[in-house]
């Protein structure tokens, strides 16, 4: 399927690694030009030299810390810069960190709305004007199924994705009129480096092989597997295209058959 993207600029927030990356390189294997963002430099820019020479695509990055209040409208004045315009934002910058309720402070508790929420919020907000302007946008952010399925110990970053998809909904509602489309996508476990720590951990705390850890892991999620980085990028690249126009204000939940719910 053509997807329309050739010429498409988008622009990747937490683009350095995971699943930001995996959607940078989908985007630009369908011919988007590629901007991307993320805090370490050193990785950044492997990633975009990376990106560029297996797709061929073009590709700019700005390192950047987006829980600093100015850093989204630097970033998207960097891509307009570049590219002249964008067309599209994946919102992908964000972890938290977990525990039992009452061990967890307040600075886990303000660092994951920092990110997780308030550098989405300031994004979406950065990139708005100029795709009102030229009547056309797609913004699709990667959540988290953990703000429909909240478990006990990751209630932080469970609360900032609950808070985003409200803003996904609410905010679709606003600007549809304006030909700018605002999706989410909600991953379960993903074979990403952040999910090998995980492993890793739970391998190192238990002294148990590797291969029962991830059984464990997986054993309630129906398919009894994890997602593929590329699995969700390439859900994203669809939801970032026009072959998904009459698609606003959702979220499309990723996980396996995890989520108790009615389809």
């Amino acid at each position: 399927m053509d997807l329309h993207l050739d010429g498409k600029v988008a622009l990747v927030t937490g683009g350095n690694r995971g699943l930001g990356a995996a959607c940078a390189a989908m985007l630009a294997s369908e011919g988007a030009r590629i901007f991307l963002t993320a805090r370490d430099d050193e990785k950044l820019t492997e990633t975009a030299q990376a990106i560029s020479g297996s797709s061929g695509a073009e590709v700019g990055a700005m390192a950047v810390d987006l829980t600093k209040p100015d850093a989204a409208d630097a970033v998207v004045e960097a891509a307009i810069k570049k590219f002249g315009r964008i067309d599209i934002l994946v919102n992908s910058a964000g972890a938290s960190k977990g525990g039992v309720f009452w061990e967890v402070p307040d600075q886990v508790w303000q660092d994951s709305f920092d990110l997780k929420f308030m550098a989405t919020v300031r994004m979406m907000r950065a990139v708005i004007p100029g795709m009102r302007a030229q009547g056309y946008g797609r913004i699709v952010s990667i959540v988290g199924n953990t703000g429909k399925q909240p478990p006990s110990t990751m209630l932080p970053s469970a609360s900032a994705n609950a808070a985003l998809l409200v803003v996904t909904k609410g905010l679709a509602d606003e600007v549809v009129k304006d030909g700018i489309i605002v999706n989410a996508v909600n991953p379960g476990p993903t074979r990403t480096e952040r999910m090998a720590t995980i492993l890793n951990n739970i391998q190192q705390s238990s002294g148990r092989p590797m291969d029962e850890v991830e059984k464990d892991f997986v054993s309630n999620i129906p398919m009894k597997r994890m997602g593929e980085p590329e699995e969700i990028a390439r859900l994203v690249t669809f939801l970032a295209s026009d072959m998904a126009a009459n698609l606003t204000g959702i979220s499309i939940t990723a996980d396996g058959g995890s989520t108790k719910a009615l389809a």
